[in-house]
C-alpha cells in the first residue's frame, strides 16, 4: 500500500505547470517552483490538478510532472496528483495505476469524471464502489473539480463513501464554498481517514475551526507562507488568525484576476523563474495590470514583513 498522508493541518498548493515560451514544460522552473512551495512551509503538494492545466497536458506529461514532484519532495512533504483520466474506462483506470506507481501518497479522482452530469447520487456511489474494487490497495482522494462540470458531493453521500473506503480514502479537495455544507461533511466523515481541504479562501478560517485539515486553492500560489501561518495559529492566536483572514479577503480579487497567468507572473516577482505562458486560454496582462500586480506583490511582502520578517528574504530562488 502507498504511504499514508500526514494528517496535520496545512496548505496544499495547487501546483502550477511552468511552460517555456515554445509551450513545452519547463522542468528546471518546475523544480524551483516545488522547492519554493516547500520552503514556504506547505504541508503537501497537489500536483497535476486543474491549476496545473490538467486537461491541456498529455498523459505522459501528467506522469512526468507527478514523478518530478515526488522526486523533488523526497519525502519532505506528501504529494497527491489526479488520475482517472482518459477516453475510455480502461484508459482511466490505467491512469490511476500509473500514477500510484510513481509513489503518490494518494491518487486524486475528479468526481466529475466518475459519472455523467445527469447521473444521480446512487450512480456516483456505485461508480466509486466499483473504482475501489478495481484499484486494489491504492490510496485515493476526491476532488470536486469544476470542469468539465462542477459536481459537489452531499455530506451524507460523502460519509457513505468515506466509511466504505476506510483508510483508502484520505484526501478531499472541497469546492462547495459553504461552511454549513463543510460542517455536514466533517460530521458525516467523523472517525474515518478522510481529511477535508477547503479550496475557498473566504471560508478558510471558519472551515479550520470546524475541523477542516487545511487549505488547497489558488491563493496558495500567491502567499503560501501566510496561509501556512493561518493553519498553524488559528487555535492558539485567534487575533492573528482573524487579521490574516481579513487580509486574504481584501486581496482575493487580485488572486482571481487572469489566473493562472497572473499567478505565474506573481511568482516570478517572488524569484521563481516562470514564463507567463499558459496552454489554457488566458489573456495577457497589459501595462497597467502589471503595475497593479507588482503593487499587489509589494503589499503581500509588506504585510508579511510587518509581523514576521523571517518569512521574507529566505526563500528566494
Amino acid at each position: 500500500m502507498i504511504s499514508p498522508i500526514n494528517h496535520a493541518a496545512g496548505v496544499w498548493p495547487v501546483v502550477l505547470t511552468p511552460f517555456r515560451p515554445d509551450g513545452k514544460i519547463d522542468f528546471p522552473a518546475y523544480r524551483k517552483l516545488l522547492e519554493y512551495y516547500i520552503a514556504e512551509g506547505v504541508a503537501g503538494l497537489f500536483a497535476v490538478c486543474l491549476s496545473s492545466e490538467l486537461y491541456q497536458l498529455t498523459p505522459s506529461e501528467r506522469l512526468e510532472l507527478a514523478r518530478e514532484a515526488v522526486a523533488v519532495s523526497s519525502g519532505r512533504v506528501p504529494v497527491v496528483a489526479c488520475g482517472y483520466l482518459g477516453n475510455t474506462e480502461a484508459e482511466k483506470l490505467q491512469s490511476v495505476f500509473d500514477m500510484a506507481a510513481l509513489g503518490m501518497d494518494a491518487v486524486v479522482i475528479p468526481v466529475c469524471l466518475l459519472v455523467p452530469q445527469e447521473a444521480g447520487d446512487e450512480a456516483l456511489f456505485a461508480a466509486f464502489e466499483t473504482l475501489l474494487a478495481q484499484t486494489a490497495e491504492i490510496r485515493l482522494g476526491i476532488y470536486e473539480c469544476p470542469l468539465p462540470y462542477h459536481r459537489l458531493i452531499p455530506p451524507q453521500l460523502l460519509g457513505r463513501m468515506a466509511h466504505l473506503a476506510g483508510e483508502r480514502l484520505a484526501f478531499l479537495k472541497d469546492t462547495c464554498c459553504d461552511p454549513a455544507a463543510i460542517a455536514g461533511k466533517l460530521r458525516a466523515c467523523a472517525g474515518t481517514s478522510l481529511r477535508l481541504y477547503n479550496a475557498n479562501l473566504t471560508t478558510c478560517l471558519e472551515s479550520l475551526k470546524l475541523g477542516a485539515a487545511g487549505y488547497s486553492g489558488t491563493s496558495a500560489n500567491f502567499y503560501p507562507g501566510l496561509l501556512a501561518e493561518l493553519c498553524r495559529c488559528f487555535r492558539d492566536d485567534p487575533e492573528r488568525a482573524r487579521e490574516l483572514q481579513q487580509f486574504f479577503n481584501l486581496v482575493q480579487r487580485h488572486v482571481e484576476f487572469k489566473y493562472p497567468r497572473s499567478a505565474k507572473l506573481f511568482l516570478r516577482e517572488c524569484g521563481v523563474p516562470l514564463s507567463s505562458f499558459c496552454r489554457v486560454a488566458c489573456e495577457e496582462l497589459d501595462r497597467d495590470q502589471m503595475v497593479q500586480l507588482r503593487t499587489f506583490h509589494a503589499g503581500v511582502q509588506a504585510f508579511a514583513r510587518s509581523n514576521h520578517p523571517q518569512l521574507l528574504g529566505e526563500t528566494a530562488i
